[in-house]
């Protein structure tokens, strides 16, 4: 290794420098006509609804979990959760089937609850009509029927 071959680092830096004149004409025209990376949508941060009036007294069991990012169905039918979709199943009597959606709107970065059937659903004590959406905001109140009434909250159960 004391004596090192010129003519092998000159065909070494001849390779070198024909692979990045290779890589230069073939991919840089490629990059600069690749569109624009698509706008970063808000990620979805966590959210639960509190039921204050209507359920046990276990307070593990008042606290139900939204889908982050995509739909919650809050209703009288108990099914399992599907790829976009989470369900509540609440047994009161005057629940519909589908009674109420929780979704998560990505151009707002906000969460919305649509009124899915028509059975009541007041948001903020106001009246939501049939297939109207209204923005939540942390402490928002949501009654469905007569007996369930929940809070939205961006603050989960405390851990215990």
């Amino acid at each position: 290794m004391e004596n090192s071959n010129f003519f092998l680092w000159l065909a070494w830096a001849l390779f070198g420098s024909f692979l990045v004149w290779l890589i230069w004409k073939r991919y840089l025209p490629a990059v600069l006509e690749a569109p624009a990376p698509p706008k970063e949508l808000p990620v979805a941060q966590p959210a639960w609804l509190f039921c204050e009036d209507g359920t046990a007294l276990d307070r593990r069991v008042q606290w139900f979990g939204l889908r982050p990012g995509g739909r919650t169905v809050v209703g009288a039918r108990p099914r399992a959760a599907t790829g976009d979709t989470s369900f509540v199943y609440l047994t009161a009597d005057d629940i519909r089937e589908d009674h109420a959606a929780v979704l998560f709107n990505p151009a707002t970065g906000r969460y919305e609850v649509e009124t899915l059937s028509d059975g009541t659903v007041l948001h903020n004590n106001d009246p939501l009509p049939l297939g109207e959406k209204a923005e939540l905001a942390d402490g928002d109140t949501l009654d469905l029927g007569r007996i369930s009434r929940f809070r939205f909250t961006l603050t989960g159960p405390e851990s215990s």
